[in-house]
């Protein structure tokens, strides 16, 4: 992850107006500026791992407490952006994953049914797909399972999620597309963060187009973030 250490920091009150000001959508002026005011960005050690990383805490408006106007003016956004890869199935992972699967379906049209994978295989499903995923964020591994006579070998996939942070929930995911014989169009994400998880995808065979996100970031650092499309650092409200 690039740093870019020769940028000036700015406060939340200047990062606001570079915001408002700025040649974004709606839905992304909505999006930086509930990161600049309501997200944290923090170092985390997991207890079975030596390595830390970087976490960004959206809990005040997108995946815990959610923003419900900046949520449909993200459903619609990402729903322009996909209507093009036709799909009539979109393939997500609880539970964060859901809502923006959810407001993104409802703005496409035709309307697509939403599968989610459930973590662990419910007594209700017998016959499942299964794939392997790991949680940084809980830190665990879970078993994402669909039920093989909810997707169909002829769907057309669209797979959603929250965050694009390692690629590794997406390419999980796609295992499940692939042992239902079923077509992935594509992916999308409410933000990508820069830790090379489109390269990943990429590598998977999907085009840049194939891979839509609202908003990316271009670094991180604990109690800042580089949005794209800006020079400058923004700090956060939260620390």
């Amino acid at each position: 992850m690039k740093d870019y250490p020769d940028l000036p920091i700015i406060g939340p009150k200047e990062a606001l107006q570079a915001i408002s000001t700025s040649s974004l959508s709606r839905a992304q002026r909505l999006l930086s500026s509930s990161l600049v005011t309501q997200s944290r960005s923090f170092t985390y050690t997991p207890k079975d791992n030596k390595e830390n990383f970087l976490v960004l805490d959206v809990t005040h408006f997108l995946n815990h407490r959610i923003n419900t106007k900046l949520l449909m003016a993200i459903g619609e956004e990402l729903a322009q952006a996909t209507t093009i890869l036709q799909p009539d199935i979109i393939l997500t992972a609880p539970s964060s994953g859901n809502i923006p699967a959810i407001a993104t379906a409802i703005h496409l049209d035709p309307t697509p049914d939403i599968i989610y994978a459930p973590k662990g295989q419910p007594i209700t499903i017998h016959d499942a797909y299964h794939a392997t995923s790991r949680s940084y964020t809980h830190g665990k591994t879970v078993d994402l399972t669909v039920a093989r006579d909810c997707l169909a070998e002829d769907a057309r996939v669209l797979i959603c999620d929250d965050f694009l942070d390692t690629g590794k929930t997406g390419l999980d995911l796609l295992q499940i597309v692939h042992q239902a014989n079923a077509t992935a169009v594509g992916f999308c994400f409410v933000i990508e963060k820069p830790f090379g998880g489109r390269e990943k995808l990429k590598e998977a065979g999907f085009a840049d187009s194939q891979i839509i996100s609202l908003l990316s970031i271009d670094s991180m650092r604990p109690g800042k973030l580089k949005l794209n499309g800006f020079d400058a650092w923004f700090s956060l409200l939260r620390q």
